[in-house]
């Protein structure tokens, strides 16, 4: 029996240190091929990646490969052979897994039972780890035997990984292949093998897709990094699409990033046969997610240009800077694809020795203001001598910030002055103290994170009046009377003054004030807690400057973020202008006594200034940082 067969390799208890298993985008030295068949598909590969990596081939006939790569003008000085025959080309599924020792230190592989019986397939890893002189523990003895094919397997290099619910048929004592005699494990007792034997503290399994016959995750989906999925799309209602957008909700709805985000979500349609039919109509299952990372390269099955070249644009968005290499799996001599495969399944891949791992939640389009906080984390052996941020707005040169250390492996840096509804481009750069040095992405600065710092002028504001005084203001033009403006609460006002003592009293009906001005602040007293809402055009603080009067003015506060008070009125506090700027609460900014008893002006609140001649007070933007 091939579970016999297997269990005679070297008995191996789990890891007695913590592991991380290696996410495909992290920095390798190698990949592992079977020669078995489609020598066209792979002789693109073997070019593409030996640019890249040591590129180490199965086969038991040496000369023969060596004569096809050469004949195809492929450079073969990176290519390893090693003399073994193999049973299938399909070295994703059977081939080692790459963990390190305490997240970044010493490499040892996985191999797992694998879910065919092809024992020639299951001694890739043991030669491997051979080659390397590495450690390699075997999933096969006792408690900790367990049937997995890595197809079907996804990590993100920090303790999350993605699996369809093959993983739990295939350890359920029966599987769908009698004669490898499955092992009998609950859902618990297979997260508990994969944690001590991949890290793995979060195990997502979906539901298999009615299509697909291998019911391998990499034929529909795929990590981008630590935040993104690539996903499969079909037209609705077609094949395993229905049944593909349940699993994605299913993600959504009970499980987040590492980082506690949603996880973003690009579609890639994929391609029907040329007579139109998807895999529901036999035709075969051409996809795309079926790609495979090599460093600074993308290689990602093709099959007719019309659709080639929307999934070249996605990758080439999703990915900017890495080289999106297209590679034929639909032609009429290496067909592939007809066999339930392509590019990801037929390529493995081995680590760096020596890793310097950078792990950071990709900035989204969002508002953050002018001053933004960029964070991420670095790991090496060694320690880090230092983090960079390296960043450019919308096109420009890249800016260089140093970050700093926060605690433990994490960093941060806040970067200033970023100008609202521009794009900002990013990347990394750690130096470990051994000299070492990597950037992330690893393609910087060919190509970096992207992200919009987003801005809409708002067009509401909700002011909290507490009961008895306020003072307040607004950074909107609300072209009404005062009347208009409180009538909707006008049963909790009692009388509304501006700076000069007119008056509104709803009691009274009587508006002696007229218009709102927004560049005035306004007293109010109340007999309740209430809210004021109101609507309007934003007033550009750069733009309408506020008048102080000689003596006392009571002004208005427009800015949409709170700035402390010495900061707002430095000019004036250097021209020996100011005499106090006092809050409804009676706190003050006391500049002669250098002391600010405010803290920050808060939007939505109006204050008192005294000046000693009459003087202008203009803010600074709102994208521009005190």
């Amino acid at each position: 029996k091939y579970l016999s067969k297997f269990s005679k390799k070297t008995v191996t208890n789990p890891p007695d240190f913590p592991v991380r298993t290696m996410a495909e985008w992290e920095e390798i030295k190698a990949i592992t091929l079977s020669w078995q068949g489609y020598s066209g598909i792979l002789t693109e590969i073997v070019r593409e990646a030996v640019e890249e990596v040591e590129v180490i081939i199965f086969t038991s006939n040496i000369n023969n490969v060596e004569n096809t790569l050469i004949n195809a003008g492929v450079n073969t000085d990176q290519v390893t052979y090693i003399n073994q025959s193999t049973n299938s080309i399909w070295i994703r599924d059977y081939g080692q897994h790459t963990v390190y020792a305490n997240d970044v230190e010493d490499q040892v592989l996985i191999d797992w039972i694998y879910n065919r019986p092809r024992p020639l397939d299951d001694e890739s890893p043991e030669l491997i780890a051979n080659y390397f002189d590495y450690e390699l523990y075997n999933t096969n003895s006792g408690n900790t035997q367990l049937v997995n094919t890595g197809g079907n397997f996804m990590s993100d290099g920090m303790g999350n990984a993605f699996a369809s619910n093959l993983i739990l048929e295939e350890n359920d004592g029966f599987g769908p292949y009698g004669s490898v005699n499955y092992p009998n494990h609950s859902e618990q007792e297979i997260d508990d093998i994969m944690n001590q034997f991949m890290g793995i503290n979060q195990y997502i399994k979906m539901e298999t897709l009615p299509y697909d016959g291998i019911h391998h995750i990499d034929m529909h989906m795929k990590l981008l990094n630590e935040e993104t999925l690539l996903i499969a799309e079909y037209p609705d209602g077609i094949a395993d699409g229905p049944q593909i957008e349940e699993n994605i909700q299913y993600i959504l709805e009970n499980f987040t990033t590492p980082y506690g985000n949603p996880y973003n979500i690009i579609r890639i349609p994929s391609p029907p046969s040329t007579s139109g039919l998807y895999p529901d109509n036999n035709g075969y299952y051409r996809t795309y997610t079926n790609s495979v990372f090599i460093n600074s390269k993308v290689l990602v099955p093709f099959y007719r240009t019309e659709y080639d070249t929307i999934a070249q644009r996605i990758y080439e968005d999703a990915l900017p800077g890495y080289e999106i290499i297209g590679i034929d799996c639909d032609n009429s001599n290496n067909n592939i694809i007809s066999a339930s495969g392509a590019i990801h399944c037929i390529t493995k891949a081995v680590g760096v020795d020596d890793p310097l791992l950078i792990n950071h939640a990709p900035m989204k389009n969002s508002t953050y203001g002018p001053n933004i906080q960029f964070e991420a984390t670095a790991q090496h052996r060694s320690g880090i001598e230092s983090m960079e941020l390296f960043y450019k707005i919308d096109g420009g040169t890249y800016t260089s910030v140093f970050m700093n250390n926060l605690e433990d492996n994490n960093y941060f840096c806040v970067v200033p002055g970023i100008p609202l509804n521009t794009e900002i481009e990013y990347f990394f750069k750690a130096t470990a103290s051994s000299g070492k040095v990597i950037n992330r992405p690893i393609v910087a600065p060919q190509g970096g994170y992207k992200f919009i710092n987003e801005f809409t002028y708002p067009s509401s504001q909700s002011i909290e009046l507490n009961n008895g005084w306020n003072l307040i203001s607004s950074y909107l033009d609300l072209n009404q009377s005062v009347e208009e403006i409180f009538t909707p609460i006008e049963e909790n006002i009692v009388i509304v003054k501006n700076t000069y003592g007119t008056a509104y009293l709803p009691e009274w009906d009587f508006n002696g004030i007229g218009a709102f001005n927004s560049l005035e602040g306004y007293f109010v007293k109340t007999t309740s807690n209430t809210i004021l809402n109101i609507n309007g055009t934003f007033l550009l603080p750069e733009e309408n400057p506020i008048t102080l009067n000689n003596g006392w003015s009571a002004i208005s506060y427009l800015r949409t973020d709170m700035v402390p008070a010495d900061l707002v009125f430095a000019e004036i506090v250097n021209d020996n202008n100011l005499v106090i700027v006092k809050n409804h609460l009676g706190q003050a900014y006391l500049p002669d006594w250098d002391f600010n008893g405010i803290g920050n002006l808060i939007p939505g609140q109006g204050y008192q200034v005294k000046v000693n001649q009459s003087d202008e007070l203009l803010y600074l933007p709102i994208n521009q940082a005190y």
